[in-house]
């Protein structure tokens, strides 16, 4: 797996090989700052479900200038130390906590928030209700979901300004 483009740029991250996490494809991830792009001035990225960090290493790349990275795998998390050590990412943290643990004890405020929960947690407006309040005043959301899954084409003030399907995942983007 690699960096799609900003400073870090083609450099090589190491994926998970979980069964319990999915890396959203190069193509994919591509895509998705592709469509978020034009929106994108971020300081500071959450990355929820974090996997092997890929969403919130892009964004940095493309110059978020803080992330946090966050899984409740202990595995996923060394794999996301590991490729922030290996790209010389030092604004960053790490925490190893179930979501909505993580969630009550947060107090930053994020320009956007990356969430790709497993496909079983399917009550998108659930979660969505958890990160809420962690979301800037001009901050964004993308989640990444199974294509079957319901989601809210409004949900408080937060717009849906993307929604596309890329094989069996389906992502939206919210934006306030």
């Amino acid at each position: 797996m690699r960096i799609i483009a900003g400073s870090l740029r083609h450099r090589i991250i190491e994926m998970t090989n979980l069964e319990t996490t999915r890396e959203t494809q190069d193509k994919v991830r591509g895509a998705i700052y592709n469509m978020i792009g034009p929106y994108l001035d971020v300081s500071c990225c959450l990355d929820l479900f974090a996997g092997s960090g890929a969403m919130a290493i892009e964004a940095f790349s493309r110059g978020a200038k803080h992330i946090v990275l966050n899984d409740l795998n202990k595995n996923a998390l060394e794999v996301c130390k590991k490729n922030c050590k290996t790209l010389g990412i030092n604004d960053v943290e790490f925490y190893n906590l179930d979501y909505n643990d993580f969630v009550k004890q947060d107090s930053h405020k994020y320009d956007l928030i990356i969430l790709d929960p497993p496909y079983k947690m399917d009550d998108i407006s659930s979660i969505l209700d958890s990160v809420y309040n962690l979301l800037d005043t001009k901050g964004m959301i993308v989640f990444e979901m199974g294509i079957e899954s319901k989601f809210p084409e409004e949900f408080k003030d937060l717009t849906l300004t993307k929604n596309k399907t890329y094989g069996i995942k389906r992502v939206v983007v919210y934006k306030r």
